[in-house]
């Protein structure tokens, strides 16, 4: 039985990254990069309803986006 994907990141969606003084390791830091990597998956990624859905498109993205369709 699938489970509902509870994750925080989702209300982080319409919000932008807190912002830095430090292009170098601000920009790095958890709370910039994972809003900001979250913001940049396609919003049918982002919405899909159960863990092992998610893992397997966000997979499946991440595959085309490092080597091309």
């Amino acid at each position: 039985m699938p489970h509902p994907r509870t994750c925080g990141l989702q209300t982080l969606a319409c919000s932008p990254p807190p912002r830095t003084k430090l292009r170098t390791f601000g920009d790095r830091a958890f709370s910039v990069a994972a809003p900001t990597l979250w913001n940049a998956l396609p919003a049918e990624i982002r919405n899909i309803p159960t863990l092992d859905a998610f893992k397997r498109a966000l997979k499946s993205h991440l595959f085309i986006k490092a080597f091309g369709p």
